[in-house]
């Protein structure tokens, strides 16, 4: 896409901003577009490092001790490179407490650090990082296709008034163990209109981006925290 080749073309140029968001849900191409710009930049194995989520307390999140670790790494000047690089995987997943450590990092980078952060959900970022950082969008779409009944039932709350949907989510959140695969049934609908809406009717693409984003917010909520079943599905419900 365009805007990955102006990245590139900025690498190239050594003009990079020195923190990038790249947010959605297209994990390969994030990948592919780091690798090229740090073969651009020649950033060598050593002046690279990678954060991902580590198991905590029977949750998966990043951790403030991970970035006192990624700190001291930026602190040592590069081994053979211009660019000390750190990459933050699923950066929605720090924790408060690493997220106020990690912004101190981007208000004061060592040197010439380049930050990359990869999330799906980039509404749980501080704003104050988000307002740090050049956001890049990556979006994929699913071949897949919901079942029918749950696109029907799908359909039906959208037109439902809120009585109806939270009579549902009361339901549903009485079978925990039926909720991850609804709400990914839920997201393969919503891709499906998003589809024709980008041909049929543009209107309604922003409507549907955020219906997407908060299913899977919530999705990752119920993964990784203790939040009540039933209020993370009534804000899905009153995000159709």
């Amino acid at each position: 896409m365009r805007q990955y080749e102006f990245l590139k073309k900025l690498a190239e140029r050594g003009k990079l901003s020195h923190a990038y968001l790249f947010s959605e849900n297209d994990h390969a191409s994030k990948t592919k577009l780091i690798a090229e710009i740090l073969d651009i930049l020649a950033v060598k194995q050593p002046d690279q490092t990678q954060v991902a989520p580590a198991e905590e307390d029977n949750a998966k999140e990043i951790t403030i001790a991970q970035i006192r670790s990624l700190s001291a790494f930026l602190s040592m000047s590069a081994w053979n490179s211009p660019y000390k690089v750190a990459i933050i995987q699923s950066a929605h997943q720090m924790n408060q407490e690493a997220q106020s450590a990690f912004l101190k990092l981007l208000e004061e980078p060592k040197g010439d650090t380049l930050f990359f952060l990869c999330t799906e959900y980039p509404d749980m970022l501080l704003s104050t990082i988000r307002s740090r950082t050049q956001e890049v969008k990556f979006y994929t779409f699913e071949s897949a296709v919901a079942p029918t009944k749950t696109a029907s039932e799908f359909q039906k709350l959208r037109e439902g008034d809120l009585v109806i949907r939270f009579e549902y989510a009361k339901k549903l959140a009485d079978s925990p163990e039926q909720i991850p695969q609804t709400l990914h049934e839920w997201s393969l609908v919503v891709r499906q209109l998003l589809h024709v809406a980008v041909r049929e009717d543009p209107q309604a693409v922003p409507l549907l981006f955020g219906s997407i984003r908060v299913i899977q917010e919530t999705g990752t909520l119920l993964r990784t925290t203790n939040v009540n079943p039933r209020l993370a599905l009534e804000r899905i419900m009153l995000n159709l």
